[in-house]
């Protein structure tokens, strides 16, 4: 007559619980890496998107400049400005004024520019893209005179001298984040000599 081993009762259970919680802890951190990079691919994402729109924005001021006729070029305090301003350069008799570039301005800022919105996000592009914004600003920074090819500056020595105009672009886009998200933000700059 065999007895079976009282002792032994209730391990299989242990045991079988056990294993359930390391399954368990495994199956949450291969979902908590998933989600991470899921995040991660997002995030990169919509910051390609945030460039793709600002360098589209750029391109539409470009050929803005390359038009036969530009719009006026106003000071920054003239609210018909609307995108196109003339340099606002810091003043040398007030040293003590800290001066902040016209695209580095906020709202709370004097002499805050209205930036242009650019139309790459306007004729119904597909999701994601379509969230989008991008934005553009255009500052007349200089005039140089420039002397015909082959030509010096010095005096007298040039007969066709011309003036060429320096436009400094702005154009800023914001990714295409939902409501929840913080939209990654892209500033690209170009110089345009006219």
């Amino acid at each position: 007559m065999s007895r079976a081993p009282k002792a032994q009762q209730g391990l299989v259970l242990l045991v079988g619980l056990i294993i359930l919680v390391v399954l368990s802890l495994l199956a949450i951190a291969s979902i908590r890496s998933t989600t991470l990079e899921e995040r991660m691919t997002g995030n990169s994402q919509d910051q390609q998107i945030a460039f793709q729109v600002a360098e589209a924005a750029l391109r539409e001021a470009e050929a803005i400049l390359g038009q036969p006729m530009l719009p006026a070029f106003v000071a920054v305090s003239d609210p018909a400005g609307a995108g196109f301003y003339l340099a606002d350069l810091p003043n040398p008799n007030t040293p003590a004024t800290v001066y902040r570039p016209l695209w580095l301005r906020t709202p709370a800022d004097a002499g805050y520019p209205v930036w242009r919105q650019a139309a790459v996000t306007t004729d119904a592009p597909p999701p994601p893209i379509d969230r989008a914004r991008g934005e553009y600003l255009i500052e007349q920074v200089e005039t140089e005179e420039e002397a015909s090819p082959g030509e010096s500056l010095q005096a007298d020595s040039a007969e066709d001298r011309r003036e060429r105009i320096i436009y400094r672009i702005t154009a800023r886009a914001w990714g295409a984040a939902t409501a929840d998200q913080a939209a990654p933000t892209v500033l690209l700059q170009s110089t345009f000599k006219r």
